[in-house]
Parts: C-alpha cells; sequence; structure tokens
C-alpha cells in the first residue's frame, strides 16, 4: 500500500487470505522466503519486496507512506522485529503499523533515522497523534539496527526500542486487525528501509 500527500493507492495485487493465529507462537518470518503472507509492490515511487533475507521498502517521493501488510489478524500480541536505515537521509518514518483494520483505521508505530519516536493512529482519512514524535537515547540513528517491540494487551500498548521502554499508551478504538511494516518521507524524497526477524508471540 502507498499513501502519496494523503491519498491511498492501492498498489498491491489481491491481498492474501487472512490466517488467524491463536497458538502460543503466533507467527515469526525470518524473510529468508517469500511465502505469501506479505503484500508487495512495484510502484514509481515506491518498492516493497522480499529479498536477501529482509523485508525492504524504498520510496522515492517526498510526503509518502508505503507499507506491506501481512495476511494475520491479532488482537493481543508481543511482537519484535529487527529494523535498518539502508538509505536516504535521518528525516523520516519507519517502523509497525498494527491493528490494522483499513486504509482509514490502524495504529502506527514509528521510530525516525534521526532517533525519534511516535504513535498515531489513522482515522477518518487523517492522522491522529497519540505519541508526538520525541527523542530518545534508546534508537540507534543512522543505518544502525535497532530491534522494536510492541506488546499489546486489550487498549494498552507498551513501546519498546532496543530491550528499554520507550512509552504506554491506552487506546480503545481499534479492538483488531493486521499487522504491518512501513516507511515515510517528509520533505526529503528518498529513504530506504528493511526489516528482519519478526516474531510474534502471546503477551
Amino acid at each position: 500500500f502507498l499513501f502519496i500527500a494523503a491519498a491511498l493507492i492501492l498498489a498491491a495485487c489481491d491481498s492474501p487470505a487472512l490466517t488467524p493465529r491463536r497458538s502460543p507462537d503466533l507467527f515469526h518470518d525470518d524473510f529468508s522466503q517469500d511465502i505469501g503472507l506479505w503484500e508487495t509492490f512495484d510502484e514509481p515511487n515506491a518498492t516493497t519486496q522480499i529479498a536477501d533475507g529482509r523485508l525492504a521498502i524504498a520510496i522515492s517521493a517526498a510526503d509518502t507512506v508505503a507499507f506491506s501488510l501481512a495476511a494475520i489478524n491479532l488482537t493481543d500480541f508481543d511482537l519484535t522485529v529487527a529494523t535498518s536505515l539502508t538509505g536516504g537521509g535521518l528525516a523520516n518514518g519507519y517502523g509497525v503499523i498494527f491493528r490494522y483494520i483499513d486504509n482509514n483505521n490502524f495504529y502506527r508505530f514509528d521510530i525516525s533515522g534521526d532517533g525519534l519516536w511516535g504513535v498515531s493512529r489513522r482515522q477518518d482519512d487523517r492522522w491522529i497523534s497519540i505519541v508526538e514524535l520525541e527523542p530518545s537515547p534508546a534508537i540507534n540513528t543512522g543505518p544502525a539496527l535497532n530491534t522494536l517491540r510492541i506488546v499489546a494487551r486489550g487498549d494498552d500498548f507498551v513501546f519498546n526500542a532496543n530491550g528499554a521502554e520507550l512509552g504506554q499508551v491506552t487506546d480503545s478504538n481499534l479492538p483488531v486487525g493486521r499487522i504491518g511494516l512501513f516507511a515515510s518521507t517528509f520533505d526529503d524524497p528518498n529513504t530506504q528501509v528493511s526489516f528482519d526477524n519478526l516474531n510474534i508471540v502471546q503477551p
């Protein structure tokens, strides 16, 4: 999926069938191969692909959000994923989408190349800030590896980076939905991000 200037373009082909997960180990993907659970696309201004043992997102337009969704519906979960900024400037955003219902209803957990983090909700065709972007010494800046973690229990969420808690929030708007990985640009039109070793267990 690709947002350009707040407009959504469906860039993937048919979405994979949703797979409910109820076992203690809900889901793991090291992206060593494309198992058909992630949406990928190749558009003029953004691409997502699974290759070389990672899920990679590249954007070449300003004010753009590109994301790949997994065909998994979750309510409560404990998710970790490794991510790296592999190209472009530092003023960007990337991270995890969760409890995605449709293009106008989902949460987004951001970090940035310059060490910021935040949480927002997409609702009624606009972004609603839950945690304004703020700096954290826990986030590695530049092209370094960051391991992100979200623990979701009902309306309560805990956000971590590299083993350190960033913050906690409570929000009751979206009780269930899909998970995804994303990258975004602001004024700088170029950014490339990779993700690896995604693991989801019961919280």
